[in-house]
């Protein structure tokens, strides 16, 4: 079935009248989205969708390359971090508002202020709960004060921290007008925006590339809401649309093979999806108490299948997560990984611990295909495990209740190149009942020194890994099917979505 699918994807694809040499001609990328929203809000909106169009609009004080493992300029175009609980960045004077007013240290002491303010409800308001104040040094020069030493402080001011214009954002009354209309300094500014007919974005021709942020390489970009799969390869198709993301491996394939499109498969993201074992859960199932049963359940599972099973032939190349952080995050380290997939070895650790008949268990997931398989390969060593879909909304109260025997949920991997995140989410959030290591974590976010924090880093993750608590399964890749006009320039999107202003012509 999946050959004949093949086969006629590809024939329709040869027949069709390709557009895509008009559409450069009128420097328009037509880039549909799967979902929409009527305004662009980092802060009010947070999500997918306002992840891949916020850095096409507004920038951060920094950039992060993480290539070099650096910081570098964006709207900042030097810094300073004079002891550990005080920042001073110096900013470019040559930055302006979509509006055409100049950026300055106003603009970064409002946007803080607001983030701290008491007064002002958020729904991620903790992630800048380590600030303290802010203060304006001169016309392009503020002060960011935290109330403790924090090793990620810069890199929340290169990550999910982006400037907002007081001039226009301050005198509102309402915060959530500021979306439908947004104003920011970044490479797209938003012509119009409609939750059901989508976005037209220009580009904004004052914006001066930087080192780790690159200008808009189109000049006009309307983002049509196609919200399922079938619909966007059908307009791929008839040459309705330049480009698509999250295109099935095997339609994405199909569609090359036809010689109209090409693809565009991202580099790994950040973020994995993760088998976890909470403590909570063990009440349920006695036999996840032993770690020995724990490690036996991660042997059993074959996380390349896993790859080919979710994409295709390209996962053939593609290699699992060795580890719950990346080393080109700031503060990871480890020393173990995840261990090898061996049947054999999960039957004979089962037959140890006493369970050599298997066990029944649910596994609670919010990826159902991935977790289906996952579920069939445990049967194989005689682990008898069923399915309950649980969405991430639900997860915290499911596992204060011991609703959660095994967790299979996808994760971000905290959007930005440190390990902070890492640490919180996995050994921070009471999911295990393990003092020592909610302790040794804790202990490592308040580490200053890279270098000596990363040993830390690595103690941790090395015995949460021996104590098979948590591990990383497939990576989060997105599949980009475009014309032959069309291409990814960016190259370092290891981040999280790539963006709009990301793409350009041939």
């Amino acid at each position: 079935m999946k050959r004949s699918a093949f086969i006629v994807l590809a024939s329709l694809a040869a027949l069709c009248a390709n557009t895509a040499s008009a559409q450069k001609a009128k420097d328009t990328l037509r880039f549909p989205m799967s979902d929409g929203e009527s305004a662009i809000d980092p802060y009010l909106i947070p999500g997918v969708f306002n992840n891949i169009w916020e850095p096409s609009i507004w920038d951060n004080l920094l950039g992060f390359d993480s290539k070099n493992v650096k910081f570098s300029p964006l709207l900042a175009k030097s810094w300073s971090q004079p002891n550990p609980t005080t920042y001073e960045y110096e900013l470019r004077d040559d930055v302006t508002w979509h509006d055409g007013q100049k950026l300055n240290a106003d603009d970064v002491v409002y946007t803080i202020n607001y983030l701290i303010d008491p007064k002002v409800n958020l729904r991620y308001k903790s992630n800048w709960a380590w600030l303290k104040s802010v203060e304006k040094l001169g016309p392009y020069k503020v002060r960011i004060t935290s109330n403790t030493p924090v090793p990620d402080g810069m890199m929340w001011m290169a990550f999910n921290t982006p400037i907002f214009p007081e001039h226009i954002h301050g005198p509102l009354a309402d915060k959530n007008a500021f979306g439908t209309k947004p104003i920011g300094t970044g490479p797209l500014k938003i012509a119009r925006i409609e939750k059901n007919t989508g976005i037209v974005a220009e580009k904004n021709a004052a914006f001066k590339a930087q080192p780790t942020k690159l200008d808009s390489g189109i000049g006009r970009v309307v983002s049509e809401v196609i919200p399922d799969a079938g619909t966007l390869v059908a307009k791929l198709l008839r040459g309705e649309v330049d480009m698509g993301r999250d295109v099935p491996a095997d339609q994405a394939l199909a569609l090359k093979e036809s010689g109209q499109f090409e693809f565009t498969l991202s580099p790994p993201a950040l973020g994995y999806s993760i088998l976890s074992f909470p403590t909570t859960g063990q009440q349920n199932v006695k036999a996840l108490a032993d770690p020995r049963v724990r490690l036996a359940v991660i042997k059993a599972i074959d996380r390349k299948a896993l790859l080919i099973a979710q994409y295709g032939d390209l996962g053939k190349a593609m290699t699992p997560h060795p580890g719950l952080c990346s080393m080109e995050q700031l503060g990871c380290g480890y020393t173990k990984a995840v261990p090898d997939y061996d049947p054999a070895g999960a039957k004979k650790l089962l037959a140890e611990a006493g369970y050599a008949d298997g066990f029944d268990v649910t596994i609670s997931a919010s990826t159902p295909n991935e977790a289906t398989a996952v579920a069939g390969m445990l049967r194989q060593v005689g682990i008898r495990a069923t399915l309950r879909m649980t969405t991430l909304a639900q997860r915290l109260s499911a596992l204060s209740q011991g609703k959660i025997e095994i967790g299979l949920f996808g994760w971000s991997g905290g959007g930005m190149f440190e390990a902070s995140s890492q640490i919180v989410r996995h050994f921070l959030s009471n999911e295990y009942d393990d003092a020592g290591l909610s302790k040794a974590a804790a202990e490592t976010n308040a580490m200053m020194d890279d270098t000596e924090r990363r040993k830390a880093v690595a103690k941790v993750m090395d015995y949460a890994n021996e104590n098979a608590y948590a591990f990383p399964m497939t990576p989060i890749r997105v599949i980009f099917v475009h014309n032959k006009d069309v291409r990814l320039r960016a190259t370092d999107v290891r981040s999280g979505q790539v963006q709009p202003h990301e793409f350009g012509w041939k």
